[in-house]
């Protein structure tokens, strides 16, 4: 029977160690003999912290002497301790990676420490390429998202001014009618219109007519409230769309500071340029309650305003034809 236990405990794939109560090394199996260089004959009768210094280690010395005198089990992870028997051969011992079990065990009314070690170096190492493989993949993931959010971002707003566009303004005036119909509420839609627009582009190129649209978005923006959206349809002509309105004299109050606001020239690299802005209004629900028909009324009422030459805004009528530009000369 010891013959065969013998043959057992060589042929595991662990190293396993017994010790007694003097910690003297009773079994050294052949795979510590193939791992250490260390034979059974060198090992047998030696103090544990002799033939592996790690035990001599108080936090080892105490597992042993709990599982010898009180019956404890313990296990020991290598991610924790990384080893506890070193190779023959030299190498970095930050590289290996050990789990280690102690546990009592009984035999003709003594006790002895049974100590197995199981050498999880590369599986470890796997867990660690994996979670590297993880981390690139996050990584590459979050770029994606970030791409993917430019990319919609530059989908739904105007490359020059970086206000929305035409396809966000139909989205978002969509939620602002919803909200306006929940709520029982006015909302406005201003059409503007830049006046002699083409002059400036014409006389002083068309750099001085980009920095101007940016100018006059960045000078839209601060006249409106948070709630409002200001977007660029395309050229110089721009939509503001006014919530939370109450009655048709709080949109003439924001129309007539928009105006007001033209009075200043805009400083174009270094050069002042003066222009006018003509607004044309539609009102929901009175003129309209489809979004596609108030940016059309709002956009006749503009024309017409613009036909008068006056420098102000106009309010749709619903006796007006839709399509007016045919009588602007």
């Amino acid at each position: 029977m010891d013959s065969l236990l013998s043959q057992v405990l060589d042929q595991v794939n662990i190293g396993t160690i017994v010790v007694d109560q003097n910690l003297d090394i009773v079994i050294w199996n052949t795979w510590l003999e193939q791992f250490t260089h260390i034979l059974k004959e060198q090992s047998i009768g030696q103090k544990i912290k002799t033939i592996c210094p790690r035990f001599g280690d108080k936090i080892f010395h105490e597992i042993l002497h709990k599982a010898l005198f009180f019956g404890q089990k313990r296990f020991c992870s290598g991610a924790l301790h990384h080893n506890f028997v070193l190779p023959s051969k030299k190498t970095n011992d930050d590289m290996i990676r050990q789990n280690m079990q102690i546990g009592p065990v009984y035999y003709n009314e003594h006790t002895y420490a049974l100590i197995q070690i199981m050498d999880v170096t590369s599986h470890l190492s796997r867990v660690y390429q994996l979670k590297n493989v993880i981390k690139t993949l996050e990584a590459e993931n979050e770029h994606i998202k970030i791409s993917e959010g430019i990319y919609k971002r530059q989908a739904l707003h105007d490359c020059l001014t970086k206000l929305p566009n035409r396809t966000l303004l139909g989205e978002q005036l969509n939620l602002a009618i919803s909200y306006a119909q929940r709520n029982a509420e006015l909302l406005a839609v201003l059409f503007l219109d830049l006046d002699e627009f083409k002059q400036v582009n014409d006389n002083f190129g068309h750099p001085y007519g980009d920095e101007l649209l940016r100018s006059v978005s960045e000078r839209l923006q601060s006249c409106i409230r948070k709630s409002d959206l200001l977007s660029r349809l395309g050229g110089d002509e721009f939509i503001i769309v006014l919530s939370q309105i109450k009655t048709k004299q709080d949109v003439s109050i924001i129309a007539e500071k928009v105006i007001r606001a033209f009075e200043h020239p805009f400083k174009i690299f270094d050069q002042a340029v003066y222009i006018s802005i003509s607004i044309g209004i539609s009102l929901y629900p009175s003129d309209t309650q489809d979004p596609e028909d108030l940016i059309k009324k709002a956009d006749t009422a503009m024309y017409r305003r613009k036909k008068s030459r006056k420098k102000s805004f106009l309010f749709f009528d619903g006796e007006w034809d839709l399509d007016p530009r045919s009588e602007i000369d």
